[in-house]
C-alpha cells in the first residue's frame, strides 16, 4: 500500500440518518428500475482506492464512486448543473461521526449500463472541499438506497459489475459462502460475524472503504481485556471526513486472529479501530472474492478467488494531508521509524529527490494518487519545524 493511503483509505462514510421521528428512511426507499427484465455488465476503475464507474444522467456522462456504506450523494456542483430541487434537509454524519445538516434532492434518472434507476434520493454535499476527494474528480456517490433496487455481482479481479433483476441470470457456482444481509437505514447492508469466536452483529459491507477494515473501539477494548486481541499498535492522527479535519486523536491498528462468516474462516485480518458505532469490512477483505449482493433476498454470496488474511503491516509510520500549498504530517504510529523523528504538523519539504515546497493542489493530487511506490525500505525526508530544516532517514518496519 502506498504511503498516502496507509491511513487515509477511509475518507468518507456518509448517510442520511435523520432524527427521532424523521421519515427519512421511508424517503430513502423511494425509487425504481424502469425495466422489469434486465442484465448489464459494466467496467469500473480503481481511483485512489475507490470503485469509480461512469453513469449517465440525461445524455451526459458523470463519474461516481460506488459506496455500499453510504446513501446516494451528489456534489454541489452537479446539483447546480442539474438545477436540483431541494426536497428537505436531514442530519448527515461523516466517518468521524461529525454531523451537519444537509439538503437532499431527487434524481429523476441515473443510467448505469443499460439499467435506468429512477426517482432515487441523494444528499447534496460539498465533497470537493476535501482535497483528497477533489483529487478523485467525481460527481457523486452511488449508494445503497439505489443499489437495493437490483442484484449486483462484483468481479473485483476483472473490474466488472453485473447488474440483474434476478439472481438466476448469474452463473453462480454451487459452492459459495452464503450469509444473511441485514438492511439498515438507506439500504446499507451488514452481516453477522464471529470475531475470535465471539458473535458480532452489524458489520457493514462497506465497498466505499478503500482498503481498511474497521473494528469498533469498545469492542476492541473488550477483546483486548479478554486477551482475544493481543497484536495492536497505537497512533495519533488528524483525520478527515466529509465535513473537514478533526483535532488530533488516538487510534489503533490491530490484527484479528480469527474472523468467521458462516463456516468460512479467515485468519490474521488487519483492521483499524474506530470510535463510534459499527464494525466495517472494506475492500481489502472483499477483493479476495467475487461478491453478489441481493437486497431482495437479504443474502450475500462470496466466491473465493484468493485467500484473505495472513496480513502484515509494514510502514514508515506516518501519513500526510494537504493544506496551504504544503504537505504536512497528519499521522504518527508509535514504535515506527517515523515516531522517532517526526511530529504532527511538520511540513514536508522533500522526500528522496522529490521537492514538495509550495506545491499546487494538482501536484498534491499526483502525490496522493501515486504515493511512494518504492521498493526501498528506507527514505530520506526533509521537514520544516519551527523555522528549522531537518532531514531524517526513515526505515519501513513490520509492526504487525
Amino acid at each position: 500500500m502506498t504511503l498516502t493511503k496507509t491511513f487515509q483509505a477511509i475518507i468518507i462514510l456518509l448517510l442520511l440518518t435523520g432524527c427521532a421521528g424523521s421519515n427519512i428512511d421511508k424517503v430513502l426507499k423511494q425509487g425504481l428500475v424502469l425495466q422489469e427484465d434486465y442484465k448489464t455488465t459494466i467496467p469500473f476503475t480503481y481511483v485512489n482506492g475507490w470503485i469509480v464507474l461512469e453513469v449517465h444522467i440525461g445524455d451526459n456522462p458523470y463519474h461516481f464512486i460506488l459506496d455500499t456504506g453510504s446513501a446516494n450523494l451528489i456534489t454541489k456542483e452537479l446539483a447546480n448543473t442539474l438545477n436540483s430541487k431541494v426536497l428537505g434537509t436531514e442530519e448527515i454524519k461523516d466517518v468521524n461521526d461529525t454531523a451537519n445538516t444537509t439538503e437532499y434532492t431527487r434524481l429523476a434518472n441515473i443510467k448505469i449500463g443499460t439499467v435506468d434507476f429512477q426517482n432515487t434520493i441523494a444528499g447534496i454535499v460539498d465533497l470537493n472541499k476535501i482535497t483528497e476527494i477533489s483529487c478523485t474528480k467525481i460527481d457523486g456517490f452511488i449508494g445503497s438506497n439505489l443499489m437495493r433496487k437490483a442484484v449486483w455481482d462484483f468481479d473485483f479481479e476483472k473490474q466488472l459489475i453485473t447488474i440483474v433483476n434476478d439472481e438466476s441470470k448469474l452463473d453462480i457456482p454451487e459452492d459459495t459462502i452464503d450469509s444473511k444481509l441485514y438492511i439498515g437505514t438507506a439500504g446499507i447492508p451488514a452481516i453477522t460475524l464471529k470475531i475470535n469466536g465471539q458473535k458480532v452483529l452489524n458489520n457493514t459491507v462497506d465497498f466505499g472503504n478503500g482498503g481498511i477494515n474497521l473494528l469498533r473501539g469498545d469492542y476492541f477494548q473488550k477483546q483486548k481485556d479478554a486477551n482475544l486481541i493481543t497484536k495492536y499498535i497505537k497512533g495519533t492522527t488528524k483525520a478527515f471526513g466529509g465535513f473537514g479535519r478533526t483535532e488530533s486523536k488516538p487510534f489503533y491498528q490491530t490484527n484479528i486472529n480469527k474472523l468467521q462468516i458462516g463456516d468460512h474462516i479467515v485468519n490474521n485480518i488487519h483492521a483499524r479501530v474506530k470510535s463510534g458505532s459499527g464494525n466495517n469490512l472494506g475492500l481489502a477483505f472483499f477483493k479476495n472474492y467475487r461478491v453478489i449482493l441481493n437486497w431482495h433476498k437479504k443474502r450475500i454470496r462470496l466466491i473465493e478467488v484468493t485467500k484473505a488474511g495472513n496480513d502484515t503491516y509494514k510502514t514508515y509510520g506516518f501519513s500526510t494531508l494537504y493544506e496551504n500549498q504544503g504537505i504536512y504530517v497528519s499521522t504518527i504510529i508509535e514504535t515506527s521509524s517515523a515516531s522517532q523523528f517526526l511530529k504532527q504538523d511538520d511540513q514536508i519539504l522533500s522526500i528522496n529527490a522529490s521537492n514538495y515546497t509550495n506545491i499546487t493542489e494538482a501536484d498534491y493530487c499526483a502525490f496522493y494518487r501515486d504515493g511512494l511506490n518504492t521498493e526501498q525500505d528506507t527514505l530520506s525526508i526533509t521537514i520544516l519545524r519551527e523555522d528549522k530544516t531537518l532531514t531524517f532517514e526513515l526505515v519501513k518496519t513490520t509492526l504487525l
